[in-house]
């Protein structure tokens, strides 16, 4: 049985690429496409490009990249170039032979800071990361760049590691458990110190205030981390998360009234 690598076909509305072999790597690809097509969609092993007449360099772009790994196998035919350029503005549709699984790896940079890094990039798995930690996060080219304000947070990041279901595509995780938690540890120093700390000065500490503040601004600023940690602002059933929020939101509560009494 002749066994064809790849196949290009020519539907009445859309171009099919089929790559059967697994040997060919188009992780180059995957990034390409993730970075020049927002509206992409990826569908187990399928990715979808929709129909469009704009964008026209990147799909002559990528039709040409595409076409160049398949007379790689196959004899150069000039006709079969000019048919798939021609067809550029059609739904290009790339199946591949396996699930596409996008990795997760990340880098400690110190204790408040650390690089994920999602390979192939993905815009989509980007933006969850940024609603699910609520956290200061910085989109950078090559990976993501988070800023870690308490503990709770860094919580937050073990959970997302540990979870299948807020990435809506295959991934994986390069999971290091031993380095996470010493990540994690990092603060039980600090947390050591703090229990020194008089109730009022852990209250303004909580709030991310200072005695030095007005009632005014304490109270806004009340405002805006118990919008923020409300355990109503679950959109899922994780339990854990809404017992880590609940915990922070009753923190929160309980860190305003000490002001407030003392005032």
């Amino acid at each position: 049985m002749l066994f064809i690598f790849m196949q290009i076909l020519f539907g009445a509305h859309e171009t099919v690429i089929k790559i059967n072999s697994k040997s060919i790597s188009i992780d180059y690809i995957q990034h390409y496409i993730s970075t020049h097509f927002s509206s992409r969609k990826i569908d187990d092993n399928t990715i979808h490009i929709p129909a469009s007449t704009t964008d026209l360099y990147h799909r002559t772009f990528l039709l040409k990249w595409l076409y160049s790994l398949y007379t790689k196998k196959n004899k150069p035919l000039p006709e079969l170039k000019e048919s798939l350029l021609k067809r550029y503005y059609k739904t290009i549709k790339i199946v591949l032979p396996k699930k596409i699984i996008h990795t997760i790896k990340y880098k400690i940079v110190d204790n408040e800071t650390i690089h994920l890094s999602i390979t192939p990039q993905n815009s989509q798995i980007a933006l969850q990361v940024k609603t699910f930690l609520q956290t200061e996060m910085t989109i950078l080219p090559t990976y993501l760049q988070i800023t870690f304000n308490d503990v709770e947070e860094k919580e937050r990041l073990k959970l997302f590691l540990a979870s299948s279901e807020i990435i809506d595509v295959p991934h994986q995780h390069i999971y290091d458990k031993q380095k996470m938690n010493e990540f994690f540890d990092q603060t039980k120093e600090r947390q050591k110190q703090e229990e020194l700390i008089s109730p009022l000065t852990d209250a303004y500490i909580t709030l991310q205030m200072t005695p030095t503040d007005d009632i005014a601004s304490i109270k806004k600023q009340f405002k805006k981390l118990a919008k923020r940690w409300h355990p109503d602002k679950i959109a899922n059933d994780d339990k854990k998360l809404i017992q880590l929020h609940t915990k922070k939101f009753q923190e929160l509560l309980e860190s305003y009234e000490i002001i407030l009494h003392s005032s």
